[in-house]
């Protein structure tokens, strides 16, 4: 007689993984998952901080980054939440404004052009990882200006 053994296997897992600047991060359900059951997760990062990425190290899932939520597959879920600074921006060009609430300064561009291997422009990044800035109103115009361009 030949058994098959998957009509008794049991659901599957999900195991969460973080970065340091988040405080909260889990699953609805943690074992024993059905395929196709909907998992949502509970996301809270540190002040200062926003969502950079749901890292889907095994499973084969997509979290949908609006409603936080995902279906189950075949196979057990790891995800990696990494997190970024919600301060930084990409200054494309050079401009004066009041930096955090201060005295005017110069903000001088820190972007890299990237450049394909026949020298034609295919996309900017920012040196040095941006600049930190508070937005305020003024702040706001140059974001408004595509001068600041959130990272």
């Amino acid at each position: 007689m030949k058994m098959i053994l998957d009509l008794f296997a049991g659901g599957h897992s999900v195991t969460l993984y973080k970065d340091s600047h988040v405080t909260t991060f889990s699953a609805s359900a943690t074992s024993d998952v059905a395929k196709d059951a909907e998992v949502t997760l509970t996301v809270v990062v540190a002040d200062g901080y926003e969502v950079d990425e749901y890292e889907v190290i095994a499973g084969g899932v997509t979290v949908n980054e609006t409603t936080k939520k995902f279906t189950m597959g075949e196979e057990n879920v790891v995800i990696y939440l990494k997190t970024k600074a919600d301060n930084k921006y990409m200054v494309t060009e050079e401009c004066w404004a009041c930096l955090n609430g201060g005295t005017p300064t110069i903000l001088h561009a820190n972007t890299v052009i990237e450049l394909t291997p026949n020298g034609v422009p295919k996309g900017i990044t920012a040196k040095s990882g941006g600049t930190s800035v508070t937005v305020d109103a003024a702040i706001q115009n140059l974001i408004d200006q595509g001068i600041l361009v959130k990272l």
